[in-house]
């Protein structure tokens, strides 16, 4: 796998995650690997990088092993697919190549029309703790799509953290719940921070206390075989501090805000993903 020719189109924040990630874990090699980015500063963070699709996948089919064998990963901005659709339809000479896709909210049946029909579209979602390798992503083989046309997708974000195969129509779902769960998590956090430098922390305090409170939880959420609601109870003594902050939030009908708020981010995908 390791092996596998794969041309990036778009050099954003993920991009580079997954470059830097997928390389260190060996899920990627540098010789077979082009990012495909406009902008000459971000190209200069990649070992190879084009100024355009069509310079990109050129060189693509010019270096994978067969006819079709490189794939395509799309991880540019959902609102640029008709235009670089255009451009990549174009380069698309190999009937059935892979391509995988990172665009929230375009459906792999949408992806296919812009791209060519001949295209097998593997829908992806990771979120940004790619970065550090603690991603949680989705895969979704959807549209044109062959038994084992996952194979390389899955060995690519395991190795920048856990992943979790499903059907396409929860994809909008899974984005709002872990594409967008870290926005949520950070706003807690700024809450948290706020409410610290309040009570008479400083700024560098207020950061540490609450980042490690945080992490410390997170891991201990994963790691624990009981749930998120047994684990909030077994910190929260009857009358105690932890109860008198939470009958805060209750009363603010916060949990109910939550399930309110990743709703309408689920959606917000669905519209997206209407054009």
């Amino acid at each position: 796998m390791a092996s596998t020719h794969l041309a990036i189109l778009g050099g954003g924040t993920m991009a580079r995650a997954i470059v830097e990630g997928g390389t260190l874990a060996g899920a990627l090699d540098p010789d077979a690997l082009i990012v495909a980015e406009p902008d000459s500063g971000r190209r200069a963070m990649f070992p190879r990088a084009a100024g355009s699709i069509g310079e990109a996948m050129s060189w693509l089919i010019a270096n994978e092993p067969e006819a079709g064998a490189g794939q395509v990963l799309l991880a540019f901005k959902p609102q640029s697919l008709a235009q670089a659709g255009v451009e990549l339809r174009a380069a698309l000479h190999a009937p059935g190549r892979i391509v995988l896709s990172l665009l929230a909210g375009a459906s792999t049946q949408r992806i296919r029309a812009a791209v060519g029909d001949s295209a097998r579209v593997v829908r992806i979602m990771p979120n940004t703790p790619a970065r550090i390798g603690r991603a949680m992503t989705a895969i979704s083989p959807g549209a044109g799509t062959r038994q084992g046309d996952d194979e390389f997708a899955i060995e690519l974000f395991q190795s920048l953290g856990r992943i979790v195969r499903i059907d396409e129509t929860l994809m909008d779902a899974f984005t709002a719940l872990a594409g967008s769960g870290p926005a949520y998590v950070f706003y807690l956090a700024q809450g948290m921070e706020a409410a610290a430098r309040s009570l008479g922390f400083s700024q560098d305090q207020a950061r540490l206390i609450v980042s490690e409170t945080m992490a410390g939880a997170g891991l201990l959420l994963a790691e624990e075989p009981r749930d998120a609601a047994a684990l909030r109870e077994a910190v929260t003594s009857k009358g105690g501090t932890t109860q008198a902050a939470t009958d805060v939030l209750d009363r603010a009908s916060v949990m109910e805000s939550i399930i309110e708020a990743v709703t309408a981010a689920r959606d917000r995908g669905r519209e997206l993903g209407r054009g």
